[in-house]
């Protein structure tokens, strides 16, 4: 990781990616590949040297009225993302989006999800198009599938803008892109538009000028105050993670025997909402990394990490993910420990004091890095966001639940849902 100077816009959107390293359960693109954005980007672009994060990110509270924003993100496999020079395709993919829409000006630059590369793909692609980035996100976690995203309640699909990387091999000359524009016809209900897109566009990333990634630009809100109503998002995330990311960052040069990421919630991160997106965590297990696999296709890496409990060899923990961490088994349960939407964290005790990976930065090779073998982990479960929740109660709104299912039921697991918080009552 880069050095910069504390408190330069550089150490704050590194200070996010930690942050949303941690609570993107897994996903969200890799934490070496943000901080590859960061040095990339502050390296080509002086201009943004005196910039404070305070210039970049706004509260939806403090929106314009009448203000327009669109939703942007890589969409692909995390270990594909690692030659992406962001935020090139997104950019390019915008302004296709206005070219499709007639509209020649959009106020801001919405993050998708929380994860190292969605938030910081973000906030780089506000300082390129100078446009401000809200202080949202559309999941509380990072999700592998569009129909997970809240956005897709109160936002229309169409159109959808996919954008290849720089395809031109000699980056001295213009640069060529692929684009392609999709639309759902005929469809009234949004969220299964959403997960008819993504149908539409998972195929998209497997053709060779796209390699298994894309820019990624949809949902528009003519007005983004609509993002306060009916849960449309979950508030304050990206200065959560920048917080989160200034307190992991702190552990890292210190030699504990390991950090305490609980404490850290109840007594570091000191912002009015966390309570009401993070209604609990707790430590589901510890032990050391036993093993990890994974394979790439259809956009995604889908693997699985086994632990081996730190005080019986014999019991085991096992994290199956598709891109993001989405089931944590116990050897000695019939019935998981916790499942999406509720999120599963972890952090690991390495030589370096990173203490925290994405799922595609343990991994070399289809395998787990050689260097965390054996390496002490604790997994954590973060109870999902109120905005996916019925006001009334801790459950899932059915319309939320039903397509994480869906994505459990793909990883064969045909089980309920278990909250980590227990409804009321």
């Amino acid at each position: 990781m880069t050095e910069y100077d504390v408190g330069s816009l550089p150490y704050e959107l590194q200070n996010i990616a930690l942050g949303a390293c941690f609570l993107g359960s897994g996903g969200g693109g890799k934490l070496k590949t943000s901080f590859d954005f960061i040095d990339d980007y502050f390296s080509n672009n002086k201009k943004f040297q005196d910039f404070q994060i305070t210039d970049l990110i706004t509260g939806l509270e403090e929106a314009k009225p009448n203000g327009s924003g669109i939703v942007v993100a890589y969409m692909g496999a995390p270990q594909k993302m690692g030659g992406v020079k962001c935020p090139d395709a997104v950019c390019e993919g915008i302004e296709k989006f206005k070219e499709a829409k007639g509209n020649n000006y959009i106020e801001y630059i919405i993050p998708v999800e929380i994860g190292p590369v969605s938030m910081i793909t973000a906030c780089l692609t506000a300082l390129e198009k100078s446009m401000r980035v809200l202080n949202v996100d559309g999941a509380g976690r990072a999700v592998p599938t569009l129909d997970l995203i809240t956005y897709a309640t109160k936002a229309s699909v169409n159109p959808t803008i996919l954008c290849s990387e720089n395809l031109n091999p000699d980056k001295s000359k213009d640069p060529i892109y692929h684009q392609i524009k999709l639309e759902i016809l005929g469809d009234k209900d949004k969220l299964d538009a959403a997960s008819k897109m993504e149908s539409l566009a998972r195929p998209v990333l497997n053709l060779a000028e796209f390699d298994q990634k894309a820019g990624l630009v949809m949902w528009y809100f003519k007005d983004v105050t609509e993002l306060l109503t009916d849960n449309a998002c979950v508030p304050g995330t990206l200065t959560f993670c920048q917080t989160l990311g200034g307190a992991i960052r702190s552990m890292q040069g210190k030699n504990w025997d390991f950090p305490e990421i609980e404490e850290l919630f109840k007594s570091q991160l000191i912002y009015p909402a966390i309570n009401e997106n993070y209604p609990a965590i707790k430590e589901m297990c510890r032990g050391k990394l036993h093993s990890a696999t994974i394979s790439t296709a259809g956009g995604f890496d889908v693997g699985v990490i086994s632990i081996e409990d730190e005080n019986n060899s014999e019991r085991h923990y096992t994290i199956i993910f598709q891109n993001e961490s989405l089931i944590l088994w116990d050897s000695s349960h019939a019935t998981p420990l916790i499942t999406a939407p509720d999120l599963i964290s972890y952090m690991i005790e390495d030589d370096q004091k990173q203490y925290v990976f994405t799922n595609g930065d343990i991994m070399d090779n289809g395998a787990l890095k050689e260097d965390l073998n054996e390496k002490e982990i604790v997994v954590y479960g973060i109870a999902a966001p109120n905005a996916l929740r019925n006001p009334e109660s801790n459950t899932i709104k059915p319309e939320m639940l039903k397509p994480y299912m869906s994505v459990l039921n793909s990883l064969d697991y045909y089980g309920t849902y278990e909250p980590l918080v227990k409804e009321k009552g």
